[in-house]
């Protein structure tokens, strides 16, 4: 009876978990230790092995279509045939090409641009130097073609006489004649007052006119007003607008000031902090500063003056010329208007002893008329020279006028003028507030040379003393008297010291260093002047008045006494509150 009694079911064993673990171990080992063959790089193959046939294009595998890679030189046919179309736009290509494009794609762009641009080039030069021959030739055709259409573009006829193209020119001549007067008759509408300044005459024309000028104050360099610049061939003529007295007036254009070119002089000016594109014209004692809205447009109206100058000392030196060939021709014969035999009456005895005075040669006259035209060149040649501040031309051109003065006596009577406006312009120069140590040491060597040694000291100290009382103006006073003392004997003692070096850089010679030490005790007095006016006062306390001494006494061993400058006998002298005469 129980072995017919079923028996309970057991549990079912459960796989060992140790055991499951270990063959997936197994298998991952297995995995990892497999080792792949490379097939990075092609390998040879048995030869009797038949090769795997190629994929055509357009035949579809797995649904895609195989489309090729396009090679380089695909890709450079087609960024020239975007290049070659008539209406190229350049914006459009750059937004085609580098709107979705990495650093790569740009990398081969401007490769590929590049490549482009020295194909070009070497396509180029090799059509230049395959045609060169029918350059040449056809270039030689067209310059034969214009020279003969010359007569019909200058309304000519070829069968015209030498007479009748004469009386072309004459009439060419007489038409810029009636240009000229047009120009000035419109000058003068224009400008109200112009025709008093600058009248009609033969010749005379407008060259140019700048526009947009401010007129600035030669003092404070403020502007004054907008002005326009007329330039003709012998004068500059200035006009200004005049101020409308009611509205229903226009802008009226007024003339200002006009100068000969021969007596003006233009200076350019250096560009500041403050002030830029600034030029002076100066006319006798005026000088008049004005600013231009560009530094091209400055370079531009420079350039036309010194144009407009050279062609007017040239158009003189001819005149001049002429004049003397007229007047050799008068009193040396040859049947020029004397009558018919040609003859001429001899010179007369005063004027024959005049020019012995002057210094004619026994030889004739030919050599005195040189003489003349070479002393015209040479004023003309100085003249220009001052004119562009060439310096160092100037000065070369007056030394080598004073060697040939005891063989041409009649230079004397233009060098020394011309040699006194050019050390005043010199000295003009050096009085500049704002030159540095190598421009000082340069105007007074080139004023040495000219023998001109004292004008230069005395002109160099009293720049140098306008500065000084600039520079004091400039000191503010908060109520710290220990610190406005201190400021004022920086700044003086500092203004002595760089103007002893220059001045000892300037002027090698000792006899001349009296001169400084007299300007350098005047500021020391002007500096004791305005300590005591600061220091001592009722209110003052003495600890006050004795750190202001202590102050200046180390100021002054620092800036002065250290570099062989001892003024302390002064100032012991100076500063106290009622000093002895």
């Amino acid at each position: 009876m129980e072995s017919l009694r079923p028996k309970p079911a057991g549990k079912l064993n459960k796989p060992n978990k140790s055991v499951r673990k270990s063959r997936i171990d197994d298998k991952i080992k297995r995995r990892m230790s497999t080792r792949y063959a490379t097939i990075s790089a092609p390998t040879p193959t048995d030869p009797s092995f038949p090769s795997i046939p190629t994929i055509p294009l357009g035949i579809r595998r797995d649904g895609l279509e195989v489309v090729k890679a396009p090679s380089k030189e695909d890709i450079r046919d087609a960024e020239n045939r975007l290049l070659d179309v008539d209406d190229f736009d350049p914006d459009a290509y750059l937004k085609l090409k580098l709107a979705n494009s990495t650093e790569a794609e740009l990398r081969s762009l401007q490769s590929s641009l590049q490549d482009s641009k020295d194909e070009v080039a070497a396509d180029l030069q090799r059509n230049v130097f395959k045609n060169y021959a029918q350059f040449v030739f056809i270039s030689k055709e067209i310059a034969l073609a214009e020279w003969k259409s010359m007569p019909s573009v200058l309304h000519i006829e070829e069968s015209a006489s030498v007479s009748d193209r004469r009386r072309n020119v004459r009439s060419s001549v007489a038409d810029l004649r009636v240009l000229y007067a047009n120009q000035m008759q419109n000058l003068h509408t224009q400008v109200e007052g112009s025709a008093k300044y600058v009248p009609t005459t033969p010749g005379r024309h407008v060259v140019a006119e700048m526009d947009g000028i401010l007129a600035l104050n030669a003092a404070t360099y403020k502007p004054i007003s907008s002005v326009l610049f007329v330039l003709l061939d012998d004068a500059v003529l200035v006009a200004r607008k005049r101020r409308r007295r009611n509205a229903s007036e226009s802008d009226k254009l007024v003339a200002d000031r006009c100068w000969p070119l021969n007596e003006m002089l233009v200076l350019d000016t250096k560009d500041t902090a403050t002030l830029i594109n600034v030029f002076k014209v100066k006319h006798g004692k005026e000088t008049h500063v004005y600013r231009t809205e560009a530094a091209a447009v400055k370079k531009n109206l420079l350039a036309q003056f010194r144009q407009v100058a050279e062609e007017l000392a040239a158009k003189k030196r001819k005149e001049r010329e002429g004049e003397h060939e007229r007047r050799k021709s008068l009193w040396a014969g040859g049947g020029h208007g004397l009558g018919a035999a040609g003859d001429v009456p001899p010179m007369p005895d005063w004027m024959s002893d005049l020019a012995q005075q002057a210094g004619m040669r026994d030889g004739g006259k030919e050599g005195t008329e040189e003489d003349v035209r070479w002393i015209g060149e040479f004023a003309d040649d100085l003249n220009v020279a001052i004119g562009l501040r060439e310096w160092d031309k100037a000065v070369g051109l007056v030394e080598q006028g004073q060697a040939k003065i005891p063989t041409m006596p009649l230079l004397a009577g233009k060098l020394t003028p011309l040699t006194a406006l050019l050390t005043s312009s010199l000295l003009q120069a050096l009085s500049y507030p704002h030159n540095h140590k190598e421009m000082v040491k340069k105007l007074i060597s080139l004023l040495l040379r000219l023998d001109a040694g004292a004008a230069a000291r005395t002109t160099f100290l009293a720049a140098r003393t306008e500065t000084v009382h600039r520079l004091v103006r400039m000191i503010r006073f908060d109520g710290h008297i220990g610190m406005y003392i201190s400021d004022l004997a920086i700044t003086i003692f500092t203004v002595i010291k760089h103007t002893a070096d220059w001045f000892l850089a300037s002027f090698k010679e000792n006899e001349v260093a009296s001169s400084f030490i007299e300007w350098a005790r005047s500021l020391i007095e002007h500096f004791a002047e305005m300590f005591r006016i600061q220091v001592f006062s009722t209110d003052v306390e003495q600890s006050v008045v004795d750190e202001a001494l202590s102050i200046t006494h180390n100021q002054s061993h620092k800036l002065l006494e250290e570099f062989g400058l001892d003024f302390r006998f002064i100032l012991d002298t100076l500063l106290v509150s009622q000093p002895a005469d």
